[in-house]
């Protein structure tokens, strides 16, 4: 088995509470990037607490924490300086062409705010909305009759598309969302819970929110190490392993269909041969259904989601009748294509 790799499974298990949508970061890229989570954020989250206010959840009418400003936050907890956020008081103004005008909706797209380079002309790193406190990112307004009746996510990755600037900010107070949305490519989000990065238990993703948005990962990293780089390492990461399986699927594939080609001929052409002249996609597309229901049951005995007893194991896995055959081929090479009782496994798997 491969040894596992403590820095990745440490960004699996972060990724894990935050649960993303989509694709934004991922642990390889993060590991290449040489991103550590800090493990100790004692004083990170006292600094937080101290900038957090309370309100009730129009929701679920309790207490919740929430921070009343970006700029106060970006300062206090992530260290940017007053001239990396243009827009904000005591910043740099705004740029102006950073509006997306749709005549269709009656509606001008803007940001609040823009993360800038200083270190390269200004060049706008991220854009950021500021909504108000807990206001629901991810639904329509209610007012059916004002603009676009789109929820705030839908309507900031327009922005950024239409902008090409891929990398933004939702804030409404209650959450930080790392936004990414490339143009012709689609789009992820992580949310970043002010509640929860104020309890003890939410310290791994206070850390990590810190890791990716402090003002060394945004501003300061090395080339190739900085938030943006991540961003589309991530991507080309995805990218990568995305042709591997699909290349290790096709050739799976093949094996499989050649499989059903010398049983169809020990059958004297009694199992394929219908199917051939009639209905040939049928075949491949049997067989690709149960590739695809095997590269899923892998991932997910690798991930411990499938039982770990010894009547799983011994009777229906899939790592372990690979186990199984492995150690048959040793014992018994020469009889090996004699052999019917996998596919049979399988089918009951």
């Amino acid at each position: 088995m491969a040894k596992r790799d403590p820095v990745i499974e440490t960004h699996k298990a972060w990724l894990g509470l935050v649960q993303p949508t989509g694709l934004v970061v991922s642990p390889p890229a993060l590991s290449e990037a040489q991103a550590i989570l800090n493990q100790n954020v004692v004083e990170l989250q006292q600094t937080l607490l101290d900038l957090a206010g309370q309100v009730m959840d129009p929701k679920s009418l309790s207490p919740i924490r929430i921070l009343n400003g970006f700029p106060s936050f970006a300062r206090e907890l992530l260290r940017w300086e007053r001239e990396d956020l243009a827009g904000a008081e005591g910043g740099p103004p705004l740029p102006q062409d950073l509006e997306v005008v749709l005549p269709d909706y009656s509606e001008t797209l803007r940001p609040d705010y823009a993360v800038l380079d200083t270190m390269a002309e200004s060049k706008v790193l991220m854009l950021v909305q500021n909504h108000p406190i807990c206001t629901d990112l991810d639904s329509p307004p209610a007012d059916k009759n004002t603009g676009w009746h789109a929820s705030p996510q839908a309507k900031f990755e327009r922005l950024l598309r239409e902008k090409e600037i891929p990398a933004g900010i939702l804030f409404n107070g209650h959450e930080v969302r790392l936004v990414y949305a490339p143009k012709g490519e689609s789009s992820g989000h992580i949310p970043f819970n002010i509640d929860a990065m104020c309890e003890v238990t939410g310290r791994p993703i206070l850390g990590a929110m810190h890791m990716l948005l402090s003002e060394h990962r945004v501003f300061s990293a090395p080339d190739g190490r900085r938030l943006q780089d991540v961003l589309a390492k991530s991507r080309k990461f995805q990218n990568e392993v995305s042709n591997k399986l699909a290349d290790q699927v096709l050739g799976a594939l093949w094996d499989l269909l050649r499989g059903f080609q010398a049983a169809d001929e020990a059958a004297d052409h009694q199992l394929l041969d219908a199917f051939a002249q009639e209905d040939p996609d049928h075949i491949y597309g049997g067989l690709l259904t149960v590739i695809m229901r095997m590269v899923f049951l892998l991932y997910a005995e690798e991930q411990g989601l499938m039982p770990g007893n010894p009547v799983y194991v011994q009777n229906y896995s899939v790592v372990g009748l690979f186990e199984r055959l492995r150690e048959d081929a040793g014992r018994y090479p020469d009889t090996m294509h004699q052999r019917y009782g996998a596919w049979a496994w399988l089918l009951s798997l």
